[in-house]
């Protein structure tokens, strides 16, 4: 048994778990320092910066953890990672402006300055730490992120006693942390001097968003459909199963610097591919396995004794859901691999239209529709997107060299 293989697989699901990890810690920690009402508004602002982050920071981070990994040397490698991050600087001046416009104008309850600040942090964070991630340190990203924990634990004590707002210690902990990175990183011989902006990062960014956005809208339409309580419990479900997806992710991000070397000397991805996916098939159903104990757990503990068999089945359906969308990560890596964005945002955008324009029907025609039929409806349309992305990566599997 190759043990060094699995320790590096065991660190990377470590180093893929914790940025949310640090999301759950730094709550409870402003929760606990400055009051309920002051969580309530930096997660309302850390929200929003995620979101604008998959423009800023998740679009160009794909292009990071695919284009460092292919390069020759480490001055090559460190100049192809200020390339994207300068491409990235000028999304995040267009739409800090943006945010800037937004809160003068319609004078949001969101402050502006702590979203502005929480983003620019989260960047620069995002950024450095996917550059050490394409390189395999895992070890490294997660001692920067033990960092991160520490710096925010003294940036939230120092600016509570000042009187500061609780966003802007998590933005200046996230930036703090994201420049030390970049110290580790080193700078380029020459920066880089071009003023063109490749629409690659900002089509990654817009897949990011359009995959992510079916699941993100799941507990709000639990609260439409079934009520607050029925809300809360399909979170705790979605919000706990997501800790076993963590393995598939992983896998998939542990095989990318590999996936990129070999499309970078031109072989084919056929082999490892298959590998990548059958791994991915065997840690999807240990989580489904996983899951389903901790949905009877939460259902048994939280859910009402006249509705235990329907929350139980919502719950089992939903878990199913998750493990099937992961699966498509394998064909999902080649795409990025192969820096398909276009074909990639395009199955991405067809799935989400879809299901919405769905549900949208079946909220016009019916009246009162349940929960359950909207998850089945969610478990087709992943189905869809899987079959799309395979159909999409099968001509690109073969030896050929990124122009």
């Amino acid at each position: 048994m190759n043990y060094g293989r699995l320790i590096g697989k065991a660190e990377a699901i470590i180093a893929t778990g914790m940025p949310g990890l640090y999301r759950v810690l730094a709550f409870m920690g402003i929760q606990k320092i400055y009051s309920l009402g002051d969580l309530g508004r930096a997660a309302s602002a850390f929200s929003v910066a995620q979101i604008l982050a998959f423009f800023t920071a998740i679009g160009w981070a794909s292009l990071i953890l695919v284009r460092v990994p292919a390069a020759r040397d480490r001055e090559e490698r460190v100049q192809r990672f200020y390339e994207l991050m300068s491409m990235s600087v000028a999304s995040l001046l267009v739409l800090g402006i943006g945010v800037i416009l937004w809160s003068q104008f319609f004078h949001s309850e969101i402050s502006g300055a702590e979203t502005i600040v929480i983003m620019v942090g989260w960047t620069i964070y995002q950024l450095t730490r996917h550059y050490f991630l394409a390189m395999r340190e895992y070890r490294r990203v997660i001692f920067y992120d033990v960092i991160l924990l520490a710096a925010t634990a003294m940036y939230v004590l120092a600016f509570r006693r000042l009187g500061v707002a609780a966003g802007f210690p998590l933005g200046f902990a996230l930036g703090t942390t994201g420049a030390l990175m970049l110290i580790n990183i080193g700078f380029p011989r020459e920066f880089p001097s071009s003023k063109a902006v490749e629409l690659k990062g900002i089509e990654f960014g817009l897949t990011n968003f359009l995959s992510g956005g079916v699941a993100l809208s799941l507990v709000p339409i639990a609260n439409f459909t079934d009520g607050a309580r029925f809300a809360g419990i399909i979170s705790l479900i979605a919000s706990t199963s997501a800790i076993s997806a963590l393995v598939p992710r992983a896998i998939s991000m542990y095989r990318l610097p590999e996936l990129s070397r070999l499309a970078s000397e031109g072989k084919s991805l056929k082999e490892l591919n298959a590998r990548t996916a059958q791994e991915i098939r065997l840690s999807c159903i240990a989580a489904f396995v996983v899951n389903a104990l901790i949905v009877a757990c939460i259902v048994c503990y939280e859910g009402t004794y006249d509705r235990l068999w329907y929350t139980s089945i919502c719950g089992f359906v939903l878990c199913a859901q998750g493990c099937i969308s992961m699966l498509g990560m394998a064909n999902s890596s080649i795409l990025m691999v192969r820096e398909a964005s276009r074909e990639s945002m395009a199955v991405n955008f067809i799935s989400c239209a879809l299901f919405v324009i769905t549900v949208s029907g079946f909220c016009a025609i019916k009246e009162n529709i349940s929960f359950l039929s909207i998850i089945l409806l969610c478990i087709a349309v992943t189905i869809l997107r899987n079959f799309m992305l395979k159909r999409c990566s099968v001509p690109l599997l073969s030896s050929l060299r990124v122009g």
